[in-house]
Formats: C-alpha cells, sequence, structure tokens
C-alpha cells in the first residue's frame, strides 16, 4: 500500500475557498498526484470556526471557514492530527467545530483526547497517535486522555507505543514540534525520535518548523523530522499592519510529500514528491530534492553537539534580526496590552512543561 503523508496544512488566505475563486484549480496539481495513494493524512492547522472568537494569548491566530473542508474532499485526505499549536487558537468552540465538520465529512482524525487511530488497508495493520510538543506553543495541551490536545510527554509516549506493539503492524508517531523556520531539529527532539525508533517500529512524522528537514531510515523504522508546509499563506496580525507577521520565504514555499511504500507491515521504501507553493498553484515536481534532504541529514550525524546547536541558534539569531528589522515603534506600542502580556507568561510556563515533559531536568 501507499501511504502519504503532507505537512502543515492551513486553509486561509489563497489556500481557501472563501479568498481564492480559483482555489480548486490552486489545489489541482497536487489533488491528482494524491488520488494515486491508498491513504492521505495530514495536520491540520486551521481549526474550522464560526464565531471567529480568540482565545487565550498567542502572537498569532489562525482558523479556516467549515467550507473548507471541501479542499480536505477534494484532495482525497483521509484522515488528520489535531495535535498542534493552533488547534484552540478559537477556544472550544473552534475546536467542538472542528470535530463535527470532519465527523460529518467521514474524515477521520487523532491527536486529541486520548484518540488515536487504526485502519487495514491490503493487509496492513497502521496506527496513528500525534502529539504536540511545548516547544510550539500549543493551548489547551493535556495529558493523554483528557480534554484537549495531547502533549509530548515521552513517557506517555513510550506507554502507548509499548501497547501499540502488542497490536502488530506499524504505528505512526505524529509529532508538532521544533522551532519555525530553520532547517535542522533540535539535539532534544533528535534524540528522542531516534530513541523511540530503536525501541519501536514506528514512522516518526514531524511538523511545526513550516521548513523541511533530514529523513532517516533507524532499523526497522523511519523518521522525517519536518515534512513543512503542504499549503500555508502570509499571516497578519493586528500588531502588523505594513508587513506580514510572517510571510512565506522561499524556504517556507520549497517543501514535499512523503510516499511510503508499505508491504506485510513493513516500510519497504519512501519517496520524495517535491512541491512548490506557488501564488498561482501549488506545483508538484518543483521543490524539496532528495540531495538538500541528504545534506539537513548529513549535517545532523557529522557535526559534534557543540557545533551543531551553535549552528542552529546562529541561525535563529539571524531569522530573529531580520524580524526586527521590519518592526518599528508602532509594533511594540501595539501590543502593550494584557494579552501579550500572558503571551509571555504563557510562553515561561511552556518552556518548564517542555522540560517536564521531555525529561530534561
Amino acid at each position: 500500500m501507499k501511504l502519504i503523508l503532507l505537512g502543515d496544512m492551513a486553509f486561509f488566505g489563497k489556500c481557501s475557498l472563501n479568498s481564492n475563486s480559483q482555489a480548486h484549480e490552486y489545489f489541482s496539481e497536487v489533488a491528482d498526484r494524491l488520488s494515486l495513494a491508498d491513504y492521505v493524512v495530514g495536520n491540520l492547522e486551521t481549526p474550522f470556526s464560526v464565531k471567529k472568537k480568540t482565545h487565550d494569548a498567542k502572537s498569532a491566530y489562525i482558523c479556516s471557514d467549515v467550507e473548507n473542508v471541501g479542499l480536505l474532499k477534494l484532495l482525497h485526505v483521509n484522515a488528520v492530527t489535531l495535535a498542534n499549536n493552533h488547534m484552540f487558537d478559537y477556544g472550544k468552540e473552534g475546536y467542538e467545530t472542528t470535530k463535527k465538520i470532519l465527523k460529518e465529512n467521514n474524515i477521520d482524525f487523532f491527536g486529541s483526547e486520548g484518540k488515536g487511530l487504526s485502519i487495514d488497508i491490503n493487509g496492513n495493520h497502521l496506527k496513528f497517535e500525534g502529539f504536540c510538543c511545548y516547544s510550539s506553543g500549543p493551548l489547551e495541551a493535556t495529558r493523554y486522555g483528557n480534554y484537549g490536545v495531547h502533549e509530548y510527554d515521552v513517557e506517555e509516549v513510550e506507554r502507548i507505543l509499548s501497547s501499540r506493539d502488542i497490536e502488530g503492524g506499524v504505528c505512526i508517531l505524529s509529532v508538532h514540534a521544533g522551532r519555525e523556520h530553520i532547517n535542522y531539529p533540535s539535539l532534544d527532539h533528535v534524540g528522542i525520535a531516534r530513541r523511540l525508533a530503536s525501541r519501536h517500529k514506528i514512522i516518526y512524522y514531524g511538523h511545526h518548523p513550516h521548513v523541511v528537514q533530514g529523513i532517516e531510515r533507524k532499523g526497522d523504522s523511519l523518521i522525517a523530522y519536518s515534512l513543512g508546509n503542504f499549503c500555508f499563506d502570509d499571516v497578519w496580525s493586528s500588531a502588523s499592519s505594513k508587513h506580514p507577521l510572517i510571510e512565506l520565504s522561499e524556504n517556507n514555499r520549497t517543501s514535499l510529500m512523503m510516499e511510503i511504500v508499505i508491504e506485510e507491515n513493513e516500510i519497504k521504501e519512501y519517496h520524495i514528491i517535491p512541491i512548490y507553493i506557488g501564488e498561482d498553484k501549488i506545483h508538484v515536481g518543483t521543490g524539496a530534492t532528495q540531495e538538500s534532504i541528504e545534506k539537513y541529514t548529513e549535517i545532523i550525524n557529522s557535526l559534534s553537539p557543540i557545533d551543531y546547536e551553535n549552528m542552529r541558534n546562529k541561525l535563529l539569531a539571524e531569522r530573529m534580526e531580520k524580524r526586527k528589522a521590519q518592526r518599528n515603534l508602532l509594533f511594540y506600542l501595539k501590543r502593550i496590552r494584557w494579552r501579550y502580556v500572558k503571551a509571555i507568561i504563557n510562553a515561561k510556563r511552556n518552556r518548564k512543561q517542555y522540560v517536564r515533559c521531555l525529561n530534561l531536568n
């Protein structure tokens, strides 16, 4: 069977029916390619919301109108993970609306309230579990089984994977984690992914950085640290009127879909399907290359831990400087309000939870 995994999916801006009258044409090339898969899974980054009332405090909120579920069907998406940092941007209403719309349209979901997903296709048993790391700054992340999206607690993940091992088959572990716009995962995430892959037969499927990262085989397992964006647009906020808060770069636009061949419950091979997020459409055949992916993976393995972290920190600092250059006094004045103070408090809380869940004490 052929399983295709998609990165971050956000149905707003030019990737939505209400803002783009040519949305069906925009997705036509990837829709045709996805029609060849036996099963398609993506990370649904935008909750469906009717009331459009933001929840809690963060720098950017994104959501989608409910009619955009039609784009998921156009793209032959069979299931989505809800375990990401935007699923509660519009509170309980957006989260509940999302589950309702997905159920009404026969699209499976997992990654919240103790919900996994098991399917059998052509003699292969696949099990999906989704988790959201506190490094992504989530709202309403919680323990597995509680109300909200699953927090990425490594001890809990180990317990669940051990339970899934008894069932046989292959487990697809969807993990929303990391720092945005950097092509190199943290050594924390690399170490944990490799440990899980060595103990269980899994496909570790990462997203959130919005750029592609390395892919490597470990024994019977496969690790893809980040698949980058599948569909995304510039993100605006009330504090940025002249420039987007986040503007798509060439790195964000250059992405991939990952096709995995599974036979007799074994991961036989995988293929990179390059895609490029253009203004007119998402192009298939142009995008991330196998050579670029191998380069990212090679750097993880070739540099010493100190040199690797220094390289990552330099890239992060360069990106922060570019963002600061776009900000003026008005930008900062708009942020002198309680919501932004609360966002800082949330960030500090998430850092403590990150240390706890990854056992970094």
